[in-house]
C-alpha cells in the first residue's frame, strides 16, 4: 500500500477536523478505510487471510472517523467505528474513553461506566476521564460514586473548574439522599458547605432549612426558609413553611400576619393544618416529588390520617409510581372507611396506567359501595372502548361523553380508538391529533396515530410519523423494525441503514453488518459499504458474495485497479469460479486492460464451456477492437450454448 498516500490523506483529514469541516474529514477517512489502510490491506491471503500486514494497518482512522460522526451528532455510527478500533487497539485508553462518551450520548450510561473504567485502568492520571466517568455515575444516579471519583481527579487538579463544578453537583446529590436516609446532621453539614460554594438556590437553602428544623434549630431554620424564598419569591408553599416554624416557636401572633398576607383564615391555626396546607400547596404547582416529602414530615410529626395519604396517593399517581399510589389511597381507606373519595383516587390510578382490566374490577367494588352512577358510566364506556367490545355499540355513547365532558384526552383517545375499529381512519387520526395537542407524550395516542398513517397509506405522514415517535421513545424496539421494514419496502435505503444503525447500538440487535452493507450499497454509499464488507471479509476471506460487492463497491468509488487486485489475489488464493472470473475480466476491461481481459474470458470458456456468458464477453470485446467476424462467431457460440441448456431431453422409450 501506498504509505505516503496514506499519510498526506490521513494529515488532511486531521487538519479538516481541526477546523470542524468534519464532512470533508469523514469523507477522506472513509476513503482511506474503503481502500483498507484502516485493516492493513488485502482482507484476502489463504483462507486465514495472513497476508495482511499488521504493520501497515492504521485503525487510528476508525477512531478519527468515530470522533467526526459523533461531533455531527450520529453516535450509533460513532460507536460502531469506535468498537472497530477497540478489537484493533484494546490496550488505548482513548478508544474506550471515547466509546463511553458516545454511549453516554446515547443514553446508556451504565455502558458508560463500564467503558470509562477500563479507559482509566489504562489511563490513570487521565483527568478528562475521570471527569466524565464521575458525570456518568451521576447519570446512573450513583452520587457517592460519583463524588468519589470526582475527590480523586481533585487530588490530580484542584484547581479545575469542570472538576469542582462536578464534584459540587455530586456532593449536592448526595447530601439530599443524606438528608432523606435521615442523616440530618451531615446533610446540614454538606449543605452548608455547598452553599457556602455558591451552590445555592431554592432547593439547597429548603433542605438545609429542613435539617434545622429536624435538629430543634428552629430560628435558624426559619431564617433559611425565608433565603429561600428570596429565590421564589411566589412560592407560596415556602411562606407556609415560616409559618409552621412560627407555631413551634410559639409565635401565633407572627404566623397569623403571615397568613393573612396569603388571604388565610388564621382563627383555626394549628401545627397540623399548615403542614397539610404545605402538601396541598406542593400538589398546586404540581411538585409531585417536593408533596410526598412533606407528607411523610407531617406523618412523622402528627401519626397518620386518610387525609394525608390520600394526598400521597395523588402525589405518587402523578409521579408514575402506581403500587405506592394504590397502597396510600387503600390504606386512606382503611383508615376512614366512609369517606369514598379516596375511592376516585384509586381509578385514577389505574386510569393514568391505562390498566383497563384493573379499572373495570374496581369499578364493580366502586359500584357497590355507592360511588355515583355518572362517574362509573363515565369510566365503564372507556373500559369498553379499551377492552375491544362492539365498537358499534360504544360510539353514540362515546359521542355523547365527548359533548358532555369536552376535550378529556383518554375519552377522546376513545373514541379515536372506536373510529378506528370500526374502519374510520380518516376520522381517527384527527382524534388522535387532539389528544397529542392537549398531552404529547401520550405513547398509546401517537401508537393509535401511527397505526391511522399507515391504513390511510399517506406515505410522506407515515414517515415523520415514525420519525417523531422514534425520537420520543426511541427504545421501541417493535416500532423501530417496523420502520426498517416499511423503509426497505419503498427502497429508503439510507434512512433504512441509519435506523438499523440504531438497533444495533441499542443492543436491540446483533450480526446487522451485512444488512447495513446492503443497504448502504443500495444507497450508492459505496464507501460506508465497503467499509463494512471488508470487516466481514477478515472473518470469512471466503465469502465468494462478500468479496464480489467489496469489489462492486471499490470499482464504483473509481477504484478499479485497487477492485482488479483484490479480485486477482482471491481467485490466486480460491478455485475461481465463472462468476469470480467474469469479475476480473470485466475490471480488466474497466482499467483499460483488454489483453488481460481477453485472457481471462478465454479462461472462462476453456473451463466453463457451456457458461454463455464467457463467450459473450469475448464478442463484445471484439466488437470493440472493430472484428465483427470474431464477435459473430463467438457470439453464436453463446446462442448454441443457450439452446442447448434450454431444450428439453427426449425422453427414450
Amino acid at each position: 500500500m501506498d504509505k505516503n498516500l496514506f499519510e498526506k490523506n490521513f494529515e488532511r483529514a486531521l487538519i479538516a477536523g481541526q477546523k470542524r469541516r468534519y464532512t470533508e474529514a469523514i469523507k477522506i477517512l472513509e476513503d482511506l478505510a474503503a481502500r483498507g489502510y484502516a485493516d492493513g490491506g488485502s482482507p484476502i491471503g489463504g483462507k486465514s487471510g495472513s497476508s495482511r500486514s499488521a504493520d501497515q494497518a492504521h485503525p487510528e482512522i476508525y477512531l478519527y472517523l468515530a470522533r467526526s460522526w459523533h461531533a455531527e451528532g450520529k453516535f450509533a455510527r460513532s460507536s460502531y467505528y469506535l468498537r472497530s478500533y477497540i478489537n484493533a487497539r484494546p490496550e488505548d485508553g482513548s478508544g474506550w474513553f471515547f466509546f463511553g462518551r458516545s454511549s453516554l450520548s446515547q443514553g446508556y450510561p451504565e455502558r458508560a461506566v463500564w467503558a470509562l473504567r477500563k479507559s482509566l485502568a489504562l489511563n490513570p492520571d487521565s483527568i478528562d476521564t475521570r471527569a466524565l466517568l464521575g458525570s456518568a455515575y451521576l447519570r446512573c444516579k450513583r452520587p457517592s460514586l460519583a463524588l468519589a471519583v470526582f475527590e480523586e481527579a481533585l487530588t490530580l487538579a484542584p484547581e479545575d473548574q469542570r472538576l469542582n463544578q462536578g464534584y459540587l453537583n455530586a456532593l449536592f446529590v448526595e447530601a439530599v439522599r443524606t438528608y432523606k436516609r435521615g442523616e440530618v446532621d451531615l446533610a446540614r453539614q454538606m449543605l452548608t458547605f455547598l452553599i457556602n460554594r455558591e451552590v445555592d438556590g431554592v432547593v439547597p437553602r429548603l433542605y438545609l432549612a429542613h435539617s434545622l428544623r429536624d435538629l430543634g434549630y428552629l430560628e435558624e431554620a426559619l431564617g433559611e426558609y425565608t433565603n429561600a424564598g428570596s429565590f421564589a419569591p411566589d412560592d407560596d408553599s415556602l411562606i407556609w413553611f415560616q409559618i409552621s416554624v412560627y407555631l413551634e416557636m410559639g409565635n401565633t401572633e407572627e404566623a397569623s400576619r403571615l397568613m393573612a398576607t396569603l388571604g388565610e383564615d388564621a382563627q383555626e391555626i394549628s401545627p397540623g393544618l399548615i403542614g397539610l396546607r404545605i402538601v396541598r400547596s406542593h400538589l398546586e404547582k404540581d411538585s409531585w416529588a417536593q408533596a410526598t416529602q412533606a407528607a411523610r414530615t407531617w406523618i412523622k410529626q402528627f401519626g397518620h390520617s386518610a387525609q394525608i395519604h390520600a394526598l400521597m396517593g395523588e402525589a405518587y399517581r402523578n409521579l408514575g409510581d402506581i403500587e405506592k399510589a394504590l397502597n396510600h389511597f387503600t390504606r386512606a381507606l382503611e383508615i376512614e372507611p366512609r369517606d369514598q373519595s379516596p375511592r376516585y383516587g384509586i381509578l385514577m390510578v389505574y386510569l393514568s396506567a391505562q390498566d383497563w382490566g384493573g379499572l373495570s374490577r374496581e369499578l364493580d367494588k366502586a359500584l357497590k359501595a355507592g360511588l355515583d352512577r355518572e362517574t362509573i358510566d363515565y369510566y365503564q364506556a372507556l373500559c369498553r372502548a379499551n377492552l375491544d367490545s362492539d365498537p358499534a355499540s360504544l360510539l353514540v355513547d362515546l359521542q355523547n361523553e365527548v359533548r358532555k365532558r369536552g376535550a378529556v384526552p383518554e375519552l377522546l383517545a376513545a373514541l379515536a380508538r372506536t373510529y378506528f375499529r370500526l374502519g374510520m381512519a380518516d376520522l381517527a387520526i384527527g382524534w388522535y391529533q387532539k389528544v397529542l395537542d392537549l398531552q404529547e407524550d401520550n405513547e398509546a395516542a401517537f401508537l393509535g396515530y401511527l397505526a391511522c398513517c399507515e391504513q390511510e397509506g399517506n406515505h410522506r405522514r407515515l414517515e415523520a410519523a415514525y420519525e417523531q415517535y422514534l425520537s420520543r421513545w426511541d427504545d421501541n424496539e417493535v416500532i423501530r423494525k417496523e420502520y426498517v421494514s416499511y423503509l426497505e419496502q419503498h427502497e429508503r435505503w439510507e434512512i433504512a441503514a441509519d435506523q438499523i444503525e440504531i438497533l444495533s447500538a441499542q443492543g436491540k440487535v446483533s450480526n446487522t453488518d451485512r444488512q447495513i452493507a446492503y443497504f448502504r450499497r443500495k444507497a450508492g454509499q459505496w464507501r460506508k459499504a465497503a467499509i463494512l464488507y471488508r470487516s466481514m471479509l477478515k472473518q470469512k476471506p471466503d465469502d465468494r458474495t462478500l468479496l464480489s460487492s467489496l469489489v462492486y463497491c471499490l470499482d464504483r468509488m473509481g477504484e478499479s485497479d485497487a477492485a482488479l487486485a483484490l479480485m486477482k489475489s482471491a481467485n490466486r488464493a480460491f478455485k475461481a469460479d465463472a462468476d469470480s472470473l467474469l469479475i476480473e475480466g470485466r475490471l480488466c476491461l474497466r482499467s483499460g486492460k483488454e489483453d488481460d481481459a481477453l485472457k481471462v474470458f478465454r479462461a472462462v470458456v476453456d473451463t466453463y464451456p457451456m457458461d454463455e456468458r464467457g463467450w459473450e464477453e469475448i464478442a463484445a470485446l471484439y466488437d470493440r477492437r472493430g472484428v465483427p467476424e470474431m464477435a459473430a462467431t463467438f457470439r453464436q457460440k453463446a446462442r448454441d450454448n443457450l439452446v442447448r441448456k434450454t431444450k428439453k431431453p427426449v425422453k427414450k422409450r
